[in-house]
């Protein structure tokens, strides 16, 4: 049996995958480059890929990060068994309830429980049957979330392609294939998530303050109510406390006890209690074509 020949080489940093493309260039040389994030990829025409990531300095390497491509292995053996599942609407995982937040700035400010869902994209993608038992099983135990996280938003990425040939590019495209491929999987997921994140709003009402991606916030006396409520549905948790400081219709300010600082994000319109509107919209539309 004949050796397989390494055709995949992990060959820097940014600042050297600049280097490498001005020399190709200046060499006048033939080649594709597919970029996402801070991921190059430079494909030579004998099959040879150089692959760069990452500033100058930083650390490069993101621990968990083999998990890209195993989820993607069982995403594919989904589709050949399952076929993709249908493609759903764009939706947000971040917002707040604003009326509560004014209510508590208003008054006596007392410490808001953040529950956080540890691994949660993880554990949707599972209970969707995205991944296997196996899979699941072996991302949690690496205990790297950033690993966790990059495997499901991966799914999303839309890479762009430039092609090269004399040293000149003369094309630029996106592989919208790949993009249609593994994008339903990613916004199932979220969706998944929106939906949690509204279940949540309506049982817990004005003791509900916000749903920051995987943190639900809530009254410190609910914490055990949040706890079992998030438990009941197969997700594990850890908490910290934080204290609202200011709202001014447009950024929400708190103290953050478990990092220790002020934290502030833009609110906008992102108010809970429109989302809910809609999705009961949304749902009633659904019952009634059934």
């Amino acid at each position: 049996m004949s050796k397989q020949i390494k055709q995949n080489f992990s060959s820097g940093d940014l600042e050297r995958y600049k280097t490498a493309l001005e020399y190709a260039r200046k060499s006048k040389q033939s080649f594709q480059i597919v970029s996402t994030g801070l991921s190059r990829k430079i494909i030579m025409p004998n099959g040879y890929k150089l692959n760069y990531f990452g500033r100058k300095g930083a650390q490069n390497l993101v621990e968990g990060a083999f998990l890209v491509m195993m989820v993607r292995r069982e995403i594919d053996a989904y589709i050949e068994k399952n076929g993709t599942p249908p493609q759903v609407e764009p939706t947000q995982v971040q917002t707040f309830n604003f009326s509560a937040i004014r209510k508590v700035l208003s008054g006596k400010r007392k410490p808001i429980v953040g529950v956080d869902i540890n691994a949660c994209y993880w554990f949707v993608a599972h209970k969707l049957g995205y991944i296997s038992d196996t899979l699941f099983e072996r991302g949690l135990n690496t205990k790297k979330k950033k690993g966790l996280l990059i495997a499901i938003g991966c799914l999303n990425k839309l890479p762009m392609i430039k092609t090269y040939k004399d040293g000149e590019c003369i094309d630029t495209s996106f592989d919208t294939a790949q993009h249609q491929t593994y994008s339903p999987f990613y916004w199932n997921i979220i969706y998944h998530t929106h939906q949690l994140m509204i279940d949540s709003f309506k049982f817990f009402g004005d003791d509900w303050y916000m749903f920051l991606t995987d943190c639900l916030f809530v009254s410190i006396d609910r914490m055990k109510d949040a706890q079992e409520f998030l438990k009941e549905r197969g997700f594990h948790y850890k908490n910290h406390t934080i204290e609202f400081k200011t709202f001014d219709s447009r950024n929400i300010t708190w103290f953050d006890y478990k990092d220790m600082k002020i934290k502030t994000m833009y609110a906008g319109t992102r108010d809970i209690n429109f989302f809910t509107k809609i999705y009961d919209e949304k749902q009633r539309v659904a019952e009634a074509t059934l």
